[in-house]
């Protein structure tokens, strides 16, 4: 750390000092002695005073964890008399804020540009819509920017010109590969009309035509369903733990490889999970949880909200560990976590936050209301215990 950022990150203490009421006579005069150094200087300190300034700032704590964010102000503010609470409330809410935006805020204003070289900061940035169409013949095709239907009406229509006269046709089944990156998602309409969002790092195979008993396809990741109905053909979601049979329903599926269970979450209809050994149904509201480790199967009834608020753009937790949490939002932001120990990942979280925002909107979420520590370098987030 340089001898000038370090006398910025003084000068911020030093600020933060007398809005508390805790500067001392020496600090004091060197705080004043900064002040006028220059008009710049007087213009950051009247701001970084202003009751507005810091009313902004706990805006967006208030937005989402009122409770938690002010227990420490109100405990102060309950010792002294009524007519000093508003004072005495902005003087500690001044002392968090400064904490975590001044001394940052101070070296963007005060660098001196001949001398420091500016550099620019780039913001990790939300998914966004990302696909791979992988064709019968292996030739892969970026669909991110079109729509998967147009593709297999145009193979289905190729493919029924394919046979030549007085030659049979390949009666293989042959499949169309949807894949959706780190930091992607797609919206994908198949031909019978059913539509499926697809969230980052998932996967579907899908047959150039659907064959006359029903529709089969094969997924993995996380896929939202909302299928077209239709008695005479039932839709098979065929996963490595179990098939998903439906007529005509809306519900989730989240299956990654590197997740301990399988989860299905039914919205609307009726399901039927299906292993080898018996078939388990599911009304609305109900969530399938299938241990892959042992191939137990749990079923109860629960807050669909919770499961499926991703395809609406919001991440909505209840009680869940921090390294799910993460591990969720790692695959949308295409990031890298690292923790300090094992006791952080198990800090359980509620929260409901904005899925397309800058992931450092969500961070910042996340380490007021956990008291936990978060540094983002590069694609890489660190995450430790703040006591």
């Amino acid at each position: 750390m340089t001898e000038r950022y370090l006398h910025i990150n003084h000068i911020a203490d030093l600020i933060a000092a007398e809005i508390t009421g805790k500067i001392d006579d020496v600090g004091r005069e060197e705080l004043e002695r900064w002040k006028s150094e220059s008009p710049e200087h007087t213009r950051l300190y009247e701001l970084y005073r202003s009751e507005y300034f810091f009313a902004s700032k706990l805006e967006f704590i208030c937005e989402y964890s009122e409770k938690e964010a002010f227990d420490d102000f109100t405990k102060k503010v309950n010792q002294v008399k009524s007519k000093r609470r508003r004072l005495i409330f902005y003087r500690y809410a001044a002392a968090v804020v400064v904490v975590f935006i001044l001394s940052g805020t101070l070296y963007l204003n005060l660098r001196e540009p001949e001398q420091v070289p500016v550099t620019v900061t780039q913001k990790i940035q939300p998914g966004s819509f990302k696909a791979i169409l992988t064709q019968p013949d292996g030739q892969r095709i970026d669909i991110s920017d079109t729509t998967y239907l147009a593709y297999v009406e145009k193979n289905i229509e190729l493919d029924s010109l394919s046979g030549k006269k007085g030659q049979p046709k390949d009666t293989a089944v042959r499949y169309h590969t949807i894949s959706i990156p780190r930091g992607g998602e797609y919206d994908l309409t198949l031909s019978d009309g059913s539509r499926l969002r697809m969230n980052s790092e998932s996967e579907i195979r899908i047959p150039v035509q659907f064959s006359k008993k029903q529709r089969d396809v094969y997924m993995r990741g996380e896929i939202y369903f909302d299928i077209a109905p239709d008695a005479q053909h039932p839709f098979v979601v065929h996963t490595h733990q179990g098939n998903i049979r439906v007529l005509g329903t809306s519900f989730n599926v989240r299956d990654y490889q590197d997740e301990a269970f399988l989860e299905t979450t039914l919205v609307s209809g009726k399901v039927a999970f299906q292993t080898e050994d018996k078939d388990t149904y599911l009304k609305p509201g109900e969530q399938l949880r299938l241990n892959k480790e042992n191939g137990e199967t749990v079923v109860e009834e629960v807050d669909v909200r919770l499961y499926c608020s991703w395809k609406d753009g919001r991440f909505v937790f209840e009680k869940q560990r921090l390294e799910n949490i993460m591990n969720t939002v790692a695959r949308w932001y295409n990031i890298n976590v690292f923790y300090e120990n094992q006791s952080v990942k198990d800090i359980l979280f509620t929260g409901n936050i904005k899925r397309y925002g800058d992931l450092d909107q969500v961070i910042e979420m996340l380490r007021l209301i956990n008291k936990i520590e978060m540094e983002i370098n590069g694609k890489s987030v660190f995450v430790r215990s703040n006591p």
